[in-house]
């Protein structure tokens, strides 16, 4: 079993970086998924899917070398410390002048993922960053568990606006409600709703692009109730100024949020809904 890799442009640093940093918001522990091709990061919530991130391994690095436990089951999956992971990687958000940042799988008394920055500076050489991050390393019993969810056929799903208007507009909510509704229909209209005692306050989005399931409920709005903080928590992924973010709604059971960065970021956010 054997990982290393080799990241040196520096916007694939400094998006690597966000990335871990934005987990290390979301959840206290993380399981990486090491493949021939991608990178994929789970977070969790009592054994329910939170978020799932796949990263191209070829947009981010210049070398990767990544052999599994085996050559039929040829993956590789670690768990890790998603704090102690963002700090590691702390010298690459305060400096513009890394060179490259190596990371590497090593066995130092516990399994480690070890990172090595290369940090340049006035004199002739350069200066190191070493970090061990101690990990644990998942028997194949247990893969299944940390596996991409089964994900249902959505009753609609509906083109995002900007993630800062959402922000906005959910700055003002969560003062009124811990929860809120997000409902869609097939005419391209996205409305985000708080309920009260007292008042009603709702935004509408219209002129979306809409995916319909043909399939699906034949009501015209699609709705679920949501925790405002896990959506506001997605929010911040607008950090990585992606190209698409859709939401999916199954009527009244999820909310499911994926947000494309080209073809080399792509990011599966689960919501799951409150009951009314």
């Amino acid at each position: 079993m054997k990982f290393r890799c080799r990241m040196v442009d520096a916007g694939a640093m400094r998006d690597f970086t966000s990335i871990i940093s934005t987990i290390s918001r979301m959840a206290k522990y993380c399981v990486l998924r090491l493949t021939v091709d991608e990178l994929c990061f789970n977070v969790g919530d009592e054994r329910e899917p939170v978020l799932w991130a796949v990263l191209s391994q070829q947009h981010f690095f210049a070398e990767y070398v990544m052999s599994g436990v085996s050559e039929q089951e040829n993956e590789i999956y670690l768990e890790f410390d998603a704090s102690m992971l963002a700090r590691s990687l702390n010298s690459l958000r305060i400096t513009t002048s890394a060179r490259s940042a190596k990371i590497k799988l090593t066995n130092k008394r516990q399994p480690c993922l070890t990172f090595d920055i290369d940090l340049s500076s006035m004199s002739i050489d350069s200066r190191q960053c070493v970090h061990d991050v101690p990990v644990k390393l998942i028997p194949r019993r247990e893969w299944p568990e940390h596996k991409m969810p089964d994900v249902p056929r959505f009753d609609i799903s509906v083109e995002l606006p900007q993630l800062k208007y959402i922000r906005h507009i959910l700055d003002r909510m969560k003062n009124m409600s811990n929860q809120l509704t997000v409902m869609a229909n097939k005419c391209g209209t996205l409305i985000i709703k708080v309920e009260v005692d007292y008042a009603t306050v709702s935004t509408h989005f219209k002129g979306l692009e809409v995916w319909e399931n043909e399939e699906g409920q034949e009501n015209d709005d699609i709705s679920a109730i949501v925790s405002i903080k896990k959506l506001a928590m997605f929010l911040g992924w607008d950090i990585l100024h992606p190209d698409s973010v859709k939401c999916h709604l199954l009527n009244e059971k999820m909310v499911k949020l994926t947000l494309d960065v080209g073809d080399h970021i792509k990011m599966h956010y689960f919501i799951p809904a409150i009951a009314s």
